[in-house]
């Protein structure tokens, strides 16, 4: 079809990045250029223990002991009390695997990275917010009680990091848009000193959503700017020359020839007064980037050479009803039972437990029903 033809030709504009340029936005990397202009008390982990990486990207959500409830585990109090005979005998073997299973200690392989992230989320007060290299864990807020990245313990940080497929993104595919074997990439970036990071940032209770600002740079030049956050806020079409300005100057002063790369896509965020901007993230120039009120295909057709280019500024200037409708990442969501039968075994044996009374009481409110149709038809 011509339309698939058109956007594949398109795409092909789009020049695969480099291992270096896919490092070079790196929190670490960007950071130690522009720490002055970002906006909290920062923490970088870095090298992470192979044995982290592994707990991240293995099945199932695990938590230390040392900072969750207690286990409830099948008695004669309860209802497993019914299963008699060789039944009972076969699950009180398999309740004493689950002990034993659930007395594992999921962080004794990086024992000495868990001790230092306790001491780092006490210098933050209890609040603070994740990322690894390049994403933080967005899709994942869900889990946490509070439903936002503001974590207040240790185990707050595993869960969401756990849940998260933008952070098993960063670990497995965030060299996937670079040409070349994976072996190749793999002595490029070990070549390169590449290692996986963990950082931590302090929790900015004031931060206001509708402030901050996505911006794409190809060739060194300002091509676009969306607006972060997808929801419509009047204010802001007023403020809009003013928000034009501020970033395109922020930009010309600080960043368009001191960053390594020529295309890059990086986050601002607006002091309420707007007199001030501070740079939240750089990502890289690739479609696995959001591009938000944009597509890519859009974005590869802007041409910064060309005689009549005009910087791109979009922000949702109507109410979406459909927006408010649905929540973001609600694609990553899980019931909250199964999540939290997914942190221990035991409380797996308890969804089970309690979805086998659930089928019990569906049973006999059937057979209840068989009954009082009986007794109608009799009296018929």
């Amino acid at each position: 079809m011509p339309s698939s033809t058109m956007e594949h030709s398109v795409f092909n504009d789009l020049e695969s990045p480099t291992c270096e340029e896919i490092i070079n936005c790196s929190f670490s990397k960007w950071y130690a250029l522009y720490k002055d202009f970002t906006l909290t008390k920062v923490k970088i982990i870095k090298p992470l223990p192979q044995s982290f990486i592994d707990y991240l990207t293995s099945d199932g959500i695990k938590l230390p002991g040392d900072d969750s409830g207690g286990h409830i585990w099948p008695n004669s109090d309860n209802e497993y009390s019914d299963w008699e005979g060789e039944e009972q005998a076969e699950e009180e073997e398999e309740v004493n695997i689950l002990k034993k299973n659930a007395n594992l200690n999921p962080i004794e392989s990086f024992q000495k990275l868990h001790d230092e992230l306790k001491q780092y989320v006490k210098s933050f007060n209890y609040k603070f917010t994740p990322k690894l290299n390049w994403s933080a864990p967005k899709d994942a807020t869900w889990i946490l009680m509070n439903n936002t990245l503001k974590c207040t313990s240790v185990n707050d940080l595993y869960l969401v990091l756990n849940a998260s497929n933008y952070i098993m993104h960063d670990i497995t595919n965030a060299f996937d848009e670079v040409d070349g074997e994976e072996k190749e990439k793999e002595i490029i970036k070990e070549k390169l000193g590449f290692e996986y990071e963990l950082i931590l940032r302090e929790w900015f209770d004031d931060f206001n959503p509708a402030l901050e600002f996505r911006c794409f740079v190809k060739n060194r030049s300002l091509i676009a700017i969306s607006q972060r956050d997808l929801n419509y806020y009047d204010y802001l079409i007023t403020l809009y020359d003013k928000i034009y300005d501020s970033i395109v100057d922020f930009f010309e002063k600080n960043i368009q020839t001191s960053f390594p790369n020529d295309n890059f896509v990086f986050d601002i965020y607006f002091q309420r007064s707007l007199n001030k901007v501070f740079l939240i993230d750089i990502n890289p120039f690739v479609r696995s980037t959001d591009p938000l009120l944009f597509t890519w295909h859009e974005i590869t057709l802007l041409n910064p050479t060309e005689k009549d280019f005009k910087l791109d500024f979009r922000i949702v200037d109507k109410v979406n009803a459909g927006r408010f409708a649905s929540k973001e990442h609600s694609e990553n969501q899980v019931p909250k039972d199964v999540v939290d039968a997914s942190l221990g075994s035991s409380t797996m044996s308890e969804l089970a437990s309690s979805w086998q009374k659930l089928m019990q009481n569906e049973k006999y409110d059937n057979t209840s029903s068989d009954d009082d149709n009986d007794n109608d038809n009799d009296d018929k």
